[in-house]
């Protein structure tokens, strides 16, 4: 499994955009093919600056490529609006696709903070969850500014609402204002933006067929779901849920969650629902033994060409060594961290601290352990878990235009 790195300077996310102007020091040349196990003793202390936890090992990183290596298309209904069309261009940059490792979904940005509202059935048993925003250019693919990392804050599944937050929101995303119970009206047009069946920014429309106050139901999750709920006729389907129903006025007036067997029988928990749940205490989010999970170091050792130290941990808990902690000899070179993911003796992921400040800069993802780097994670906060993503092709193309 050969990867290869470029010999030049590497560029860091600062803030929503690149920050150009700090030329960070060359990687080496090649990155670490194998993992190492054991070789001749430390004779030195070595102890660990960069952060070692927070990383969680659900990180949807398949879907985070599925989505990177795809340009974005917008779909309507052909009788759109002049009306509709400024609606769908307003608010669909604050519409949101969710991804985790199993399921696809929407939600909506409600705050500047990057709180997003979503389903709890869509997030369900993820605490790390892809979001993704439009990108600004129309039918461009995701770039580093678009894929990001959400954190799961809280979740009912009794009205099945889901809060997700992001710690930094695209320029240009505004969010989306939550209505009142005012604007549910029987007979009134309502839209939806969503991404059903992975048609992503899909913008549809319809009716309010009738307000169910208490209404009773349960998904394929087999969960009982209790809210007040809006039953439309806008056409939805997978994809589309957690995403907004919208008001004649622009507001987000329903969370689209469900629907029925038969024509046009379409829910969404209501806006007063969705209030709400956002003032109330968080629920504690169930936590698996994996993403509880602490390093354990397992060895430490010089590595075979003798130029580094090297500590081993398990990562996850697995009873076996599965990350090496590389300091080289030469202050100059970066630290890094190779993860082996998936036991099979080679790193997928590797993580650098170029300066040797404690704060991991970057790394490289082999998303789908196909033997090479198809995704690189930003971490703008320093912590072992990036905040955003961009394609490994992307990012060469963008370091050789710097040179």
């Amino acid at each position: 499994m050969n990867r290869y790195l470029l010999v030049c300077a590497l560029i860091v996310g600062t803030g929503s955009t690149l920050a150009l102007a700090e030329k960070l020091p060359a990687p080496p040349s090649s990155l670490p093919k194998e993992m190492e196990t054991q070789g001749a003793p430390l004779k030195t202390a070595l102890k660990p600056i960069a952060p070692l936890t927070g990383i969680d090992t659900d990180i949807p990183t398949t879907q985070l490529l599925e989505i990177a290596q795809q340009p974005v298309q917008e779909s309507a209904t052909s009788t759109r609006s002049a009306k509709d069309a400024e609606i769908y261009r307003t608010l669909s940059p604050s519409v949101v696709e969710v991804r985790t490792q199993d399921a696809l979904g929407s939600g909506s940005l409600v705050s500047t903070s990057g709180e997003i509202i979503t389903n709890a059935h869509v997030v369900a048993g993820s605490t790390v969850v892809a979001i993704v925003f439009k990108p600004a250019t129309e039918g461009a693919k995701p770039g580093p500014n678009d894929m990001k990392l959400g954190r799961v804050v809280k979740y009912d599944q009794v009205p099945d609402l889901a809060l997700v937050k992001v710690e930094e929101v695209p320029s240009g995303r505004t969010p989306i204002r939550l209505g009142d119970s005012s604007e549910i009206v029987i007979g009134a047009d309502v839209r939806a933006i969503g991404h059903p069946a992975g048609n992503d920014w899909s913008f549809t429309k319809g009716i309010i067929s009738q307000y169910r106050r208490g209404f009773e139901w349960a998904n394929e999750d087999q969960v009982q779901h209790k809210a007040d709920v809006i039953q439309t006729q806008t056409p939805i389907n997978p994809g589309n849920s957690g995403g907004p129903l919208i008001s004649e006025s622009g507001n987000l007036i329903g969370v689209n969650s469900s629907k029925a067997q038969g024509e046009g029988l379409n829910f969404a928990v209501s806006v007063d629902n969705v209030r709400r749940f956002l003032v109330q205490s968080a629920k504690p989010i169930p936590q698996t033994v994996k993403s509880s999970c602490e390093p354990k170091e397992m060895s430490r050792f010089r590595n075979k060409d003798n130029n580094a130290s090297v500590i081993s941990y398990d990562m996850n808990c697995s009873g076996n060594a599965n990350a090496n902690y590389i300091v080289p000899d030469r202050q100059a070179d970066a630290i890094l961290l190779a993860w082996d993911r998936n036991g099979d003796g080679q790193p997928d992921v590797v993580f650098f601290d170029f300066k040797r400040r404690g704060r991991w800069d970057l790394s490289f993802w082999d998303a789908k352990f196909e033997g090479r780097w198809t995704l690189v994670g930003y971490h703008d906060d320093g912590s072992l878990k990036p905040t955003r993503f961009e394609r490994y092709e992307d990012f060469q193309k963008r370091l050789a235009a710097q040179n």
